[in-house]
């Protein structure tokens, strides 16, 4: 008798707190369930691989090109890339590609890249064989996570840049390599006919 009143008690007690706890305003989805499963989010390194190269662009301008590749869920502002060259290099203005307008929890109405994002930095001026440039860049997770603005300090050397082929250097090298082949089947041909 004592353990059945024990629980009539017990029962009427917990509806009462959920009744007061219901009345107070007391929302229990913000509640955080320790069970839940916390999203994980990447490294920067790994949800905004970063990879450049050096080109020479229209009229002979040197150019960087640096790419970020972005996986599902993972995407970069607009706003937040810039690039910085130590002394001995003029850079002119990033060229940027549009992206796509997304308002924003953090930044309100912005424009982000999500997939991969190429951008152009013209080198105006040139007085070093090799130097160090910072490009700093910013993005965010869908499930979200803002990362703080990433900088990455690079080390170009613009003897190392492989040379573009020219259409008339790859012509050149095409009919070389016949009149050696020709060569050669003569050569044999000759030796032939002597036995």
């Amino acid at each position: 008798m004592a353990s059945q009143l024990f629980l009539i008690c017990a029962a009427v007690a917990v509806a009462a707190s959920t009744h007061a706890a219901e009345g107070n305003g007391i929302d229990f989805g913000t509640i955080n369930d320790p069970l839940a499963e916390t999203p994980v989010f990447l490294p920067v390194d790994q949800a905004f691989a970063f990879s450049l190269r050096l080109r020479v662009g229209e009229g002979g301008v040197e150019e960087i090109v640096v790419r970020w590749d972005m996986p599902a869920g993972y995407y970069l502002y607009r706003h937040g890339f810039g690039v910085v060259a130590e002394e001995g290099l003029t850079l002119g203005v990033l060229e940027i590609p549009s992206g796509e307008l997304r308002t924003d929890e953090y930044f309100g109405e912005s424009e982000v890249y999500i997939g991969s994002v190429e951008v152009v930095v013209p080198v105006l001026r040139r007085t070093v064989q090799s130097t160090t440039v910072r490009f700093t860049y910013q993005g965010c997770a869908e499930q979200g996570l803002c990362y703080p603005p990433t900088q990455r300090d690079e080390a170009l050397d613009f003897g190392q840049r492989p040379t573009s082929a020219r259409p008339g250097a790859i012509f050149v090298g095409a009919a070389a390599l016949l009149v050696a082949v020709w060569l050669t089947v003569r050569a044999i041909r000759s030796r032939r006919a002597v036995r």
